[in-house]
C-alpha cells in the first residue's frame, strides 16, 4: 500500500528515465546520428537502473533538478531554481 501513489512505469523504468532515453535516441535520429542515439538512449536505462539501487525514492527528479532542470511542477512552486540557492557558512 505504500506504492500506491507511485507512477506507473513504462516497461521496466519510471517515465522521467524513460522519456530522457527516448528524448536522446530522437535527437540522434534528428541529427542523422542514431547509433549515437541509440546508444547514449540505452546508457541513460541502464545508468538509471545503477543509479537508483539503494536511492531514495525522487532521487532522478532531484538529480534532474540540481543540474537546473525543473521537469516537475511541484518543484517549480515550492523550490527556487538551483543556482538561486544562498549558502551560508
Amino acid at each position: 500500500m505504500k506504492d500506491l501513489d507511485k507512477p506507473t512505469p513504462v516497461l521496466f523504468w519510471e517515465p522521467v528515465e524513460f522519456t530522457i532515453a527516448v528524448s536522446m535516441v530522437g535527437f540522434g535520429l534528428l541529427f542523422n546520428m542514431w547509433v549515437i542515439g541509440m546508444l547514449a538512449g540505452a546508457a541513460v536505462l541502464v545508468g538509471a537502473n545503477k543509479l537508483r539501487r539503494g536511492a531514495k525514492p525522487g532521487a532522478v527528479q532531484h538529480f534532474l533538478w540540481s543540474t537546473g532542470l525543473q521537469l516537475d511542477p511541484p518543484l517549480k512552486r515550492y523550490f527556487p531554481p538551483s543556482w538561486a540557492n544562498d549558502f551560508y557558512e
